[in-house]
């Protein structure tokens, strides 16, 4: 049983949901909780002997460079989420290149080690942006949901194509690494099971039933944002209600249900549960 932890470093006011009511230029002024909201993830870990993937945002690292060197002292990878969290397809290719080659870099500057990894914004995930990751020397990608409702989600033909298996080999040679669904037979279809608002709404009791059913004929893929701990960052309620739902419930729920699933399964990197055969040394 394969089970890869992975967090998004990116700050609450990041978060798409909040985009109607905190625009891009009110960024700087925003309280910064990603610090503290990312030690209290590293803690839990440390708590449980535990190391995983850090997708951290390039914005983020600029402004707190020693955060990321925290991360890789402690022995986790350091991959990339970017550089200005926006959606890869409203950006052009020149742009999408731009930012993750900024993002590379600045990542680099700080912990001189590889970053191979990379997760789009909110799984915006597009053909193109795959082409780009190769061209930078990209080895995976964990970015794909096959889930079409879902009204952000980007998505890669091949992956798509593909109808099970975690791991799937695009035809650039990059490895998509694919976020886990769980069929709901009273739904009558797969629904996304692979953290974040996921792992805030449903109980934990099914969503750990749901992990084991994964991870014992694939690799399941886990993911979740420092803010996704923290109820006490500021809240909108000028958000349309949809997006209220999906950004705050439960807030106050999801450190301890972080640390029973870190006591219930065994976890590594994504790295580490590549397939041997396109790993890195």
């Amino acid at each position: 049983m394969t089970c890869l932890l992975s967090f998004d470093i990116e700050d609450w006011f990041h978060a798409h949901n909040l985009r109607p009511a905190v625009s891009r230029t009110e960024w700087e002024r925003c309280e910064a909780r990603v610090v503290e909201n990312t030690r209290r993830i590293l803690a839990l870990l440390e708590k449980h002997d535990t190391t995983a993937t850090f997708f951290v945002l390039g914005w983020v690292a600029e402004r707190h460079p020693h955060l990321v060197e925290e991360i890789a002292e402690d022995g986790h990878e350091i991959a990339s989420h970017g550089h200005n969290h926006q959606l890869l397809y409203e950006q052009s290719r020149e742009d999408v290149q731009a930012d993750l080659r900024r993002s590379v870099d600045i990542l680099r500057s700080i912990v001189n080690t590889p970053v191979t990894g990379y997760r789009a914004p909110s799984f915006s995930i597009t053909d193109e942006a795959v082409e780009v990751l190769g061209d930078l020397g990209f080895q995976y990608d964990s970015s794909s949901f096959a889930f079409s409702a879902h009204d952000r989600y980007g998505h890669l033909d091949a992956a798509d194509a593909e109808s099970s298996g975690t791991f799937v080999t695009l035809a650039n040679g990059l490895l998509e690494a694919r976020l886990p669904q769980v069929d709901i037979p009273v739904v009558g279809s797969a629904i996304p099971w692979a953290g974040g608002g996921y792992f805030r709404f449903i109980p934990y009791s099914i969503y750990r039933r749901g992990v084991q059913r994964v991870a014992e004929t694939q690799p399941f893929i886990f993911y979740l944002h420092p803010w996704d701990l923290d109820p006490d960052q500021p809240r909108y309620a000028s958000l349309p209600w949809s997006y209220r739902l999906r950004h705050y419930t439960n807030l106050d729920k999801t450190a301890s249900r972080l640390d029973q699933l870190l006591e219930d399964f065994e976890w590594e990197p994504i790295r580490e549960g590549l397939p041997q055969t396109t790993e890195n040394s």
